[in-house]
């Protein structure tokens, strides 16, 4: 990478990390059209950060995938965060996610096939575990009596697509440092940090969202950092994986 697109990159990541903030402090406790701009700045730097890093090490089936899943990101970070909020935007931000999920978890898996070939795609245990996973989330929250009413029709698919991103995120990572060593621990860190966080701020998100309980500033910050984190984290990935 140049020193010019290093000092660009830098500049991104540094515009999350200021923007984020005065992001949380606009839109609280109500999102706002103000607060939509500040988002929108944030989406947008790991929207550039990616293609940046895309610009230098040149274009990839990875780096393709990956910013088809930051597109439709920062479509969902835009869809989510309309003022006077609606199910239906609810609904189509949900779809925008998800679409960027399966982005996600095909740039994983092609990842995959190129570097070790002779792994499945998919492995039964994965999507066992990841139903189970999306059914420990929900049983628990139907325990705790989030009222999830008609939401859950959009959640629970998205649940199971979030989840396997995660898995595949990880099985990736997990692979890379069996193989490679001391020479992957970043990508792989990398992997495994963005892969969690999204389904820690997912999962946080939707209490949010539904359940006036869990409608607290803390777990909000939570949120977005864990979100914004993740985001960076996975841009970041591009460096290191064709």
């Amino acid at each position: 990478m140049s020193p010019a697109s290093f000092a660009l990159c830098s500049a991104l990541v540094l515009v999350e990390i200021i923007f984020v903030p005065l992001y949380l402090k606009k839109m609280w406790p109500t999102k706002n059209w103000g607060s939509l701009g500040y988002k929108m700045v944030c989406a947008t730097a790991y929207l550039a950060l990616a293609a940046v890093i895309t610009a230098n090490v040149g274009i990839s089936a990875y780096s393709s995938l990956m910013l088809g899943g930051f597109a439709f990101s920062w479509l969902g970070d835009f869809t989510l965060h309309i003022p006077k909020p609606s199910k239906l935007y609810f609904s189509i931000g949900t779809a925008f996610f998800a679409t960027a999920h399966v982005f996600f978890c095909l740039a994983y898996i092609g990842a995959q096939k190129r570097i070790f070939p002779e792994i499945p795609v998919f492995y039964w245990w994965e999507i066992v575990l990841t139903a189970a996973l999306v059914a420990a989330y929900f049983t628990a929250c139907f325990i705790r009596k989030v009222p999830f009413g008609i939401l859950a029709v959009p959640m629970v698919p998205y649940a199971f697509f979030v989840t396997m991103m995660m898995l595949k995120s990880t099985g990736l990572a997990i692979r890379l440092l069996y193989s490679q060593g001391i020479e992957a621990v970043v990508p792989a860190v990398l992997l495994l940090l963005g892969g969690f966080m999204f389904i820690q701020s997912d999962g946080s998100l939707a209490l949010i969202t539904v359940d006036t309980r869990y409608k607290k500033f803390k777990l909000k910050v939570y949120n977005i950092i864990t979100y914004f984190g993740a985001q960076v984290c996975l841009a970041l990935t591009i460096l290191f994986i064709r």
